[in-house]
Protein backbone atom coordinates (compact mmCIF):
# COMPACT_ATOMS: atom_id res chain seq x y z
CA UNK A 1 0.00 0.00 0.00
CA UNK A 2 1.01 3.50 -1.10
CA UNK A 3 2.56 5.57 1.57
CA UNK A 4 0.33 8.39 2.76
CA UNK A 5 1.76 11.91 2.22
CA UNK A 6 0.75 15.29 2.27
CA UNK A 7 3.16 17.28 -0.53
CA UNK A 8 2.83 21.16 1.01
CA UNK A 9 2.52 23.29 -2.44
CA UNK A 10 6.03 24.42 -2.09
CA UNK A 11 6.93 21.17 -2.98
CA UNK A 12 4.73 20.17 -5.59
CA UNK A 13 6.14 23.53 -7.05
CA UNK A 14 9.57 22.66 -6.89
CA UNK A 15 8.88 19.32 -8.09
CA UNK A 16 7.29 20.83 -11.25
CA UNK A 17 9.67 23.24 -12.08
CA UNK A 18 13.13 22.34 -10.89
CA UNK A 19 15.55 18.44 -10.67
CA UNK A 20 15.67 17.34 -7.44
CA UNK A 21 14.31 16.17 -4.11
CA UNK A 22 10.82 17.29 -4.65
CA UNK A 23 10.69 16.64 -8.46
CA UNK A 24 11.68 12.75 -7.87
CA UNK A 25 8.85 12.70 -5.01
CA UNK A 26 6.33 14.04 -7.43
CA UNK A 27 7.72 10.90 -9.56
CA UNK A 28 6.54 8.49 -6.87
CA UNK A 29 3.43 9.64 -6.93
CA UNK A 30 2.95 9.31 -10.84
CA UNK A 31 4.40 5.70 -10.37
CA UNK A 32 2.01 5.36 -7.36
CA UNK A 33 4.74 4.94 -4.86
CA UNK A 34 3.51 7.22 -2.60
CA UNK A 35 -0.36 8.55 -2.60
CA UNK A 36 -0.56 12.02 -2.32
CA UNK A 37 -3.77 13.86 -0.15
CA UNK A 38 -4.85 17.03 -0.98
CA UNK A 39 -7.74 19.26 -0.08
CA UNK A 40 -9.59 22.06 -2.10
CA UNK A 41 -7.41 24.50 -0.33
CA UNK A 42 -4.42 23.37 -1.17
CA UNK A 43 -5.52 23.05 -4.64
CA UNK A 44 -6.51 26.32 -4.77
CA UNK A 45 -3.22 27.88 -3.30
CA UNK A 46 -0.72 25.56 -6.10
CA UNK A 47 -3.37 27.36 -8.74
CA UNK A 48 -2.69 30.83 -7.00
CA UNK A 49 0.94 30.07 -7.04
CA UNK A 50 1.52 29.53 -10.60
CA UNK A 51 -0.70 32.49 -11.51
CA UNK A 52 0.76 34.69 -9.20
CA UNK A 53 4.53 33.94 -8.17
CA UNK A 54 4.66 32.26 -11.49
CA UNK A 55 3.11 34.22 -14.26
CA UNK A 56 1.36 30.76 -15.55
CA UNK A 57 -2.06 31.89 -17.89
CA UNK A 58 -4.85 30.80 -15.65
CA UNK A 59 -5.94 27.92 -18.07
CA UNK A 60 -2.61 26.64 -17.98
CA UNK A 61 -2.22 26.80 -13.77
CA UNK A 62 -5.63 25.30 -13.67
CA UNK A 63 -4.92 22.37 -16.01
CA UNK A 64 -1.64 21.63 -13.88
CA UNK A 65 -3.88 21.92 -10.62
CA UNK A 66 -6.43 19.54 -12.00
CA UNK A 67 -3.58 16.84 -13.50
CA UNK A 68 -2.10 16.77 -9.74
CA UNK A 69 -5.23 16.55 -7.91
CA UNK A 70 -5.88 13.44 -10.40
CA UNK A 71 -2.80 12.03 -8.54
CA UNK A 72 -4.20 12.66 -5.34
CA UNK A 73 -6.93 11.72 -2.93
CA UNK A 74 -8.62 14.68 -2.28
CA UNK A 75 -10.38 15.22 1.20
CA UNK A 76 -12.08 17.80 2.64
CA UNK A 77 -10.58 18.79 5.97
CA UNK A 78 -13.61 19.17 8.89
CA UNK A 79 -10.30 19.46 11.67
CA UNK A 80 -9.80 23.15 12.00
CA UNK A 81 -6.15 23.82 13.59
CA UNK A 82 -4.05 26.94 15.23
CA UNK A 83 -0.73 25.27 15.67
CA UNK A 84 1.44 27.57 13.20
CA UNK A 85 0.25 30.88 14.64
CA UNK A 86 2.70 32.44 13.07
CA UNK A 87 1.37 31.77 9.09
CA UNK A 88 -2.05 30.49 9.74
CA UNK A 89 -2.38 28.76 6.11
CA UNK A 90 -0.02 25.96 6.94
CA UNK A 91 -2.46 25.14 9.17
CA UNK A 92 -4.33 23.88 6.39
CA UNK A 93 -1.56 21.43 5.55
CA UNK A 94 -1.41 20.32 8.92
CA UNK A 95 -5.69 19.97 8.76
CA UNK A 96 -5.09 17.89 5.26
CA UNK A 97 -2.81 15.55 6.92
CA UNK A 98 -5.04 14.62 10.14
CA UNK A 99 -8.44 14.67 8.18
CA UNK A 100 -6.29 12.82 5.50
CA UNK A 101 -4.44 9.89 7.84
CA UNK A 102 -1.26 11.24 6.17
CA UNK A 103 1.68 9.23 7.96
CA UNK A 104 4.17 12.42 6.61
CA UNK A 105 3.81 15.65 5.68
CA UNK A 106 6.49 17.25 3.22
CA UNK A 107 7.11 20.71 2.89
CA UNK A 108 9.95 23.15 2.98
CA UNK A 109 8.11 25.65 4.79
CA UNK A 110 10.53 26.61 8.25
CA UNK A 111 7.12 27.10 10.63
CA UNK A 112 6.12 23.28 9.80
CA UNK A 113 9.68 21.85 10.12
CA UNK A 114 10.02 23.83 13.26
CA UNK A 115 7.07 21.44 14.68
CA UNK A 116 9.43 18.07 13.69
CA UNK A 117 5.73 16.02 13.94
CA UNK A 118 2.36 16.69 14.57
CA UNK A 119 -0.33 14.31 15.92
CA UNK A 120 2.56 11.67 15.65
CA UNK A 121 2.75 12.70 11.57
CA UNK A 122 6.53 13.03 10.97
CA UNK A 123 7.29 16.29 8.80
CA UNK A 124 10.13 16.10 6.75
CA UNK A 125 12.21 17.80 4.39
CA UNK A 126 12.03 16.01 0.60
CA UNK A 127 15.66 15.33 1.42
CA UNK A 128 14.62 13.50 5.02
CA UNK A 129 11.67 12.03 3.02
CA UNK A 130 13.34 10.21 0.73
CA UNK A 131 16.22 9.09 2.90
CA UNK A 132 13.53 7.57 5.33
CA UNK A 133 11.03 5.92 2.39
CA UNK A 134 13.67 3.46 0.67
CA UNK A 135 11.30 3.15 -2.20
Amino acid sequence: MALRTVLDTNVVISGLLFTGPPHRILQFAIRRKILPVTSPVLLEELTGVLRTKFKYPASVAETVTAEWADLCERIEPITRLAAVPQDPSDNRVLECAVDGKAETVVTGDRHLLALGTFRNIPILRPQEFLDRIHL
